[in-house]
């Protein structure tokens, strides 16, 4: 359950990640930066109770961003197995050890699978000549769908999940290209992220229903020179006022 959207900027990409949880699970761990087994840095943030995480980004502007796929058995593979209790999260930190875009992706094509619940993962990486491209990757349960070819980050682009069901978040997607895509500034991007319809709370970018919110907001920008910048927004602290259904529960 999140919403991500990534735009291009001078020499690299801003990208912003909502993540939607469930009310019950533990407070997330805020990101820190990390080595890899490969020599290089990396930095994410934690979940606590199954140990990987949903976005990361590397010393070289390398980044992964994980959606759940919640689609209909029809839309998903077939011949998938019975679900395990494996976590998508743990995929980001071993993908962060990959030379670039392509490797990973030929790596995700090797992992075991199978049993782990559907997801999509979306990853942006420099290329040779300047520049960045990203793809989108599918596990739809049983089989990983790549894209082919890589797309350049030239355009602002947005990837919405829920628990719900997938098809009732869409309604981000045309929010997105009013909000952001004429102007896709930080402050425009932000204020996508922490929007709220007040009568459709539950599918709202910021969402809130009985049983989940958006927990956390995490903003990764690379420009091509410095390290990545990474800022974690707990909305619990950030904006408190926008989980009304959790205000009532407590009254």
């Amino acid at each position: 359950m999140c919403t991500i959207s990534i735009v291009p900027i001078d020499n690299g990409y801003r990208v912003m990640h909502s993540r939607d949880e469930l009310r019950s699970r533990s407070p997330e761990q805020a990101p820190a930066w990390r080595m890899l087994e490969n020599g290089k840095t990396a930095c994410w943030p934690t979940d606590t109770d199954a140990g990987g995480t949903w976005v990361a980004v590397r010393e070289d502007g390398f980044y992964l961003g994980l959606v759940n796929l919640n689609a209909t058995d029809e839309e998903l593979d077939a011949d998938r197995p019975e679900q395990t209790h494996i976590s998508r999260g743990t995929l980001i930190p071993m993908l962060m050890e990959a030379d670039d875009v392509h490797d990973a992706l030929k790596r995700l094509t090797t992992m075991g699978l199978r049993g782990m619940k559907p997801f999509r993962l979306l990853l942006v990486g420099p290329v040779e000549g300047g520049g960045f491209a990203s793809a989108i990757a599918r596990f739809g349960g049983a089989e990983v769908t790549l894209p082919a070819p890589l797309e350049a980050v030239v355009r602002p682009r947005c990837l919405a999940s829920s628990g719900l069901g997938d098809h009732l978040v869409q309604c981000r997607l045309p929010l997105f290209r009013e909000m952001v895509v004429p102007d896709p500034t930080p402050e425009k991007q932000r204020d996508f992220h922490f929007h709220q319809w007040p009568d459709r709370l539950e599918y709202s970018v910021l969402m809130s229903r009985e049983n989940a919110r958006t927990s956390s907001v995490t903003s990764v920008e690379h420009t091509g020179t410095d390290l990545p910048s990474v800022v974690y927004e707990s909305v619990a602290e950030a904006c408190p006022e926008a989980d009304p259904v959790g205000s009532e529960m407590l009254q």
